[in-house]
């Protein structure tokens, strides 16, 4: 269960995707997208210094890596990972060069937050929603492009086992997880972040 910026590592008894599944999938039917769930669940995390640390760290403002308005934080004993996007370019010669570039990934176009609230009280959590659109995924060679280019910073740029991809007329972001020692925000030991589980073993 995530609250007030903590992830709080116990759960509502035992839940998994698929006892979620196919609401998920009507609202998805519905106009329902990772920024409904990523805004909900990363609002828990506003003001965690791992944000600042991470945009700080990773972002150099040439669209590489794109951060959400809220991002997750999934903190351990010794840093955190944030949540991101990381950029992929499409094949030149299957760009249509007349389209508009997308702006962010994912726009949001409706508010699910009431469903999503009813949703998490019952078990959901934000871990299941990323499985839920990873598991969708046709865009594959997005994901496998995206390991390659971060291949060089393994641990510190990490990938669930089914990213999301938002791909666009120019290429696709890659959903990702960049990771942040304590000492990037002053502390060695902040407990008030600590989880001892990481995004990929994570339920």
């Amino acid at each position: 269960m995530l609250q007030g910026g903590v992830v709080e590592c116990h759960a509502l008894g035992f839940r998994s995707l698929s006892d979620f599944e196919s609401q998920l999938s009507h609202m998805a039917n519905n106009g329902f997208k990772p920024s409904d769930f990523l805004d909900f669940f990363g609002k828990q995390y506003e003001g965690s210094p791992f944000i600042a640390a991470a945009e700080r760290l990773y972002n150099r403002g040439t669209g590489a890596i794109s951060f959400d308005p809220a991002p997750l934080v999934y903190a351990s004993e010794c840093g955190a990972y944030v949540s991101a996007w990381m950029w992929v370019d499409k094949d030149p010669d299957l760009i249509d060069w007349s389209a508009e570039p997308e702006s962010r990934p994912y726009q949001r176009e409706k508010d699910f937050s009431d469903q999503l609230q009813e949703m998490r009280n019952d078990g959901l959590t934000a871990q299941m929603c990323i499985d839920f659109w990873g598991l969708r995924e046709c865009n594959l060679h997005y994901v496998a492009s995206a390991r390659r280019q971060c291949s060089y910073a393994r641990g510190m740029v990490c990938f669930d086992a089914d990213p999301m991809v938002s791909d666009s007329a120019y290429g696709a972001y890659v959903s990702a997880w960049l990771w942040v020692w304590n000492q990037e925000i002053g502390t060695d030991s902040p407990t008030q972040y600590r989880c001892p589980a990481s995004p990929e073993m994570l339920p």
